[in-house]
């Protein structure tokens, strides 16, 4: 039939000369839903009161018209038999079709004035597509009763159609309200986990400013400690100690210059391993020599009878600035500042920590103020569309 071609223009706006336009707060828009919401729910209300008191008609004058069809004798019609059985045959398909029609409309039982349009659209659309084939058959014999059928169901599309295009202003305006809604409640949504974030954002800083405190503390403290008597001292011998290390290089490496290598080499140049020995000795002296006091080498010293007094006096003041410095590191004391450093560097990771999970915090407080500004920003739209504008702030 296409009597349903209009739903696709339904919720057009239709064309206004001059406006009247409100302006409205943000805080306001709560009660502006609610109370343009309430207006159109009665007039929804009152519309779909109407078109289920067409269908009630409609369905009673449809019911008395079925039985009227199925009592047309189409045996007694001068006809054959096969175009006798198609007519019937359409006949009881077409009434199946209509009843199921029917049950659709009277089962109709939304709130919103879309759905019902939608719900209606829908059963017309399915009864035009299943039932064309059945009417063709049955009108065949059954002309005048089938075309009073049509008729019915003519009248009641356009008495639907004038309803609907006479309420399609509420239908937009509701869907419109719909939108605002929830796009509304998106901002609430989103304020309200935004504010939850903030909280958290607040102790988090306030962990911060502890370990901020903690942090002073401890410093005060190490920084009392590095002027206190021992804590010079401690730093004085150390200091000491690191000019005997150096001397003690200095002896190892003149140690160095009174052994012949070359002749300690052609000494063991058919001893494999103990010639590795003198190439690690001869490369890096002072180093293979810490590795061990110099046993290695002073062992192939004597096997090769190289040694000699000068060698011995070396390695006899060389062993004796060794003790020294070792009698000089027993006497150092434990720096007690030490554990103290390690629970700073403790409380910096910890506030590193805490910087993240700020970081991490804002980057969420930031998507949801895109979420706000997009949501507004549809919320503005649709209500421009409804003369309506909103002042900026929307706090």
């Amino acid at each position: 039939m296409g009597i349903f071609s209009f739903i696709k223009k339904i919720f057009s706006e239709p064309e206004k000369t001059e406006p009247t336009r409100e302006k409205i707060a943000f805080s306001d828009i709560e009660n502006f839903i609610k109370k343009k919401s309430n207006s159109i729910k009665t007039k929804e209300k009152d519309v779909i009161s109407l078109i289920k008191e067409k269908i009630n008609v409609f369905t009673g004058e449809i019911k008395e018209k079925i039985k009227i069809l199925n009592s047309v004798d189409v045996e007694s019609k001068e006809k054959n038999d096969k175009i006798k059985s198609a007519t019937n045959e359409g006949r009881k398909k077409y009434i199946e079709f209509l009843e199921k029609f029917i049950n659709n409309l009277e089962n109709t039982n939304k709130t919103s004035l879309e759905k019902v349009t939608e719900e209606i659209n829908s059963a017309f659309t399915r009864f035009n597509e299943s039932s064309g084939k059945s009417y063709e058959r049955a009108t065949i014999l059954i002309g005048k009763e089938m075309g009073n059928i049509k008729e019915s169901l003519k009248n009641l599309s356009n008495e639907l159609i004038v309803i609907f295009n006479e309420n399609k202003e509420t239908i937009s305006t509701s869907k419109k309200l719909s939108l605002i809604e929830s796009k509304f409640n998106e901002i609430k949504e989103a304020k309200e986990k935004s504010k939850i974030i903030d909280g958290e954002i607040a102790k988090i800083t306030n962990k911060i400013l502890d370990k901020g405190k903690e942090t002073k503390e401890i410093s005060e403290k190490i920084s009392k400690m590095k002027k206190s008597e021992d804590y010079l001292e401690n730093i004085e011998k150390e200091n000491s100690i690191q000019i005997q290390e150096k001397e003690l290089e200095k002896e190892i490496f003149n140690l160095k210059q009174l052994i012949d290598f070359k002749v300690l080499s052609n000494f063991f140049h058919i001893f494999e391993d103990k010639m590795a020995i003198v190439k690690l000795y001869r490369d890096d002296f002072i180093n293979e020599f810490k590795k061990d006091n110099g046993n290695r080498i002073l062992n192939l010293l004597n096997e090769s009878k190289l040694n000699n007094e000068n060698i011995s006096n070396k390695m006899k003041q060389i062993q004796d600035k060794e003790q020294e410095i070792e009698n000089s590191k027993s006497s150092i004391k434990k720096d007690e500042t030490l554990p103290l450093s390690c629970e700073l560097e403790k409380i910096n990771e910890e506030v590193q920590g805490f910087v993240d999970e700020i970081g991490w915090a804002e980057k969420k407080n930031e998507k949801l103020k895109i979420t706000q500004d997009e949501a507004l920003r549809k919320i503005k739209e649709e209500l421009g569309l409804m003369n309506v504008d909103l002042e900026e702030n929307k706090d």
